[in-house]
């Protein structure tokens, strides 16, 4: 599957953005994974696809034939935008409380036609600790850097404490977390044999940067 870098998603958006003010639409997506740390945070620099919320089926045919279009053009998946992750969400989050407005699109310029949420860092954590694929061979090291660096944005020092942001969004997967503190014990290992990081290069999420649309510094903030 084709990787793709955060300046092609924002591109993406654009189009899907644009797409959605020629037909009269305004949408609102919630993005996760890969593509809302590669948006929101300064670790995560590709991914292959973007993960979205559900919606509503059938979709409507302008994102159909924008969707399409920018495979076409890209070279990416036809399933480029999907909503398989919609299985892993939690219940128990919301959309306001636990998720923020990373921005609008197309940027700068013209009405919105898209908005895009992306999970505070709380739940981002939540999500990666429940998913786990340290041990997928293509993805391991990916994901536990991702554990990583979001442990360190949450500023979280210890299993227990991880386990509790678990247990907040995923109950059932906290009762049972022999895997996590595995794994987790693991990353604690690491972080603590790494020298502290320069500021400039310490993990952030949510963070602001030059792809940014607009608005995006006026999103609400979450620790």
């Amino acid at each position: 599957m084709h990787a793709f870098s955060t300046d092609d998603l924002l591109e993406a958006l654009d189009d899907l953005g644009l797409a959605a003010t020629k037909a009269g639409q305004r949408l609102e997506l919630v993005v996760y994974g890969g593509s809302a740390l590669m948006l929101a945070g300064n670790f995560r620099f590709s991914t292959e696809d973007v993960d979205i919320a559900a919606i509503e089926l059938p979709w409507p045919q302008w994102l159909t034939d924008a969707v399409r279009d920018i495979s076409e053009e890209k070279g990416w998946s036809e399933t480029w935008l999907n909503d398989a992750v919609a299985f892993h969400l939690s219940q128990f989050a919301d959309l306001q409380e636990d998720h923020m407005i990373f921005g609008s699109f197309p940027r700068n310029f013209g009405p919105a036609g898209l908005v895009v949420h992306v999970p505070n860092a709380p739940y981002m954590l939540a999500l990666k600790l429940k998913a786990m694929r340290v041990n997928d061979p293509a993805k391991g090291e990916v994901e536990t850097a991702d554990i990583e660096n979001l442990l360190q944005v949450n500023n979280i020092a210890s299993i227990d404490e991880a386990i509790a942001v678990l247990a907040r969004y995923f109950p059932r997967s906290a009762q049972e977390p022999d895997m996590q503190r595995f794994v987790l014990r693991h990353i604690f290992a690491r972080l603590n044999a790494s020298p502290p990081k320069e500021d400039k290069n310490a993990p952030a999420y949510p963070v602001a940067s030059g792809h940014a649309p607009e608005n995006r510094a006026a999103r609400k903030s979450h620790p």
